[in-house]
């Protein structure tokens, strides 16, 4: 019955399809990243679910008509309808990646090289979107709280190795090798950078990170997302220190006459790395089939 379907999924409308479903799931991210995280107030964190969307100064609610992913903040020029209060431009930018995400996702999903039926191509993009999700909402929650949050970690671990038993070049063991490799690894990392530097290095954050990685893409998926994740991390923090050396050239010369040099304070500078771990993880699962070690 599906396959009848199969026709449509080339056409514009099938790709505006994925693109709501993405902008109607960013919504929720934007959700998850701002409840999610612990607060002095709230340290477990808020629920997802209740109250209903609100304005976090005036506490209105949010009407639903004020609340259509992308076009309502575009209308009301991200400000509340009713106080006026700002809203984060971040609500705008995760909105537009998802769905962004979930376009590209159908597309890599449904063109048709490798000869799967339709219904496993669906299948496929389900699962995509589900991981893009998932890790949009640890690299913003990173971001701001250079926190991974075990609760978003540990019930996804499983489920995405159980998703990924579903795709026909996933076996048992894949998921299992994949969850440990990427567990292993950055605690190894961890353990070795303490002992030669005596203070910490990656934390057990990206080691989860890591295993749901490698639950859902395999030890292979690990491997790319460790290196390229490292790779975007040594680019953006060389490019970082070079932008606060030039803006600051003056205080960077009073603190080297002080015995104290910029270059020391820059090159203990706490980054999350979550978000390029992320990055180099949907990169990988999207060439996925393409690459040679896929058929290793």
């Amino acid at each position: 019955m599906l396959a009848s379907w199969e026709p449509l999924s080339q056409t514009i409308g099938a790709y505006v399809f994925a693109v709501v479903m993405g902008l109607l799931w960013g919504s929720f991210a934007n959700v998850c990243i701002y409840r999610m995280p612990p607060s002095d107030d709230h340290p477990n964190g808020l629920s997802v679910v209740t109250p209903g969307s609100h304005c976090f100064a005036c506490g209105k609610p949010v009407t639903w008509y004020d609340n259509v992913p992308l076009l309502s903040y575009l209308w009301l020029r991200g400000k509340c309808r009713a106080c006026k209060a700002s809203f984060s431009a971040r609500y705008l930018v995760v909105e537009a990646l998802v769905g962004a995400l979930f376009g590209l996702a159908w597309w890599f999903a449904m063109v048709p090289t490798f000869q799967e039926s339709f219904d496993v191509r669906l299948l496929r993009f389900g699962v995509y979107a589900a991981f893009i999700v998932v890790m949009v909402v640890i690299a913003f929650i990173d971001l701001d709280t250079m926190l991974i949050l075990d609760k978003v970690t540990y019930p996804t671990i499983p489920a995405f190795y159980a998703l990924g038993l579903l795709l026909p070049e996933r076996h048992w063991w894949d998921g299992l090798i994949g969850a440990g490799v990427g567990y292993g690894i950055p605690w190894l990392i961890g353990v070795l950078y303490k002992l030669i530097r005596k203070r910490e290095g990656m934390g057990l954050g990206d080691a989860k990170l890591l295993a749901l990685v490698g639950a859902l893409l395999g030890w292979h998926g690990v491997v790319a997302a460790l290196f390229g994740g490292s790779v975007l991390g040594v680019v953006m923090t060389v490019a970082m220190r070079l932008a606060r050396g030039r803006a600051a050239p003056a205080a960077a010369n009073d603190n080297a006459a002080d015995g104290d040099g910029a270059g020391d304070d820059l090159m203990h500078t706490e980054l999350p790395f979550g978000p390029y771990l992320v990055t180099a993880a949907l990169f990988y699962m999207f060439a996925e089939p393409w690459t040679v070690l896929n058929l290793l």
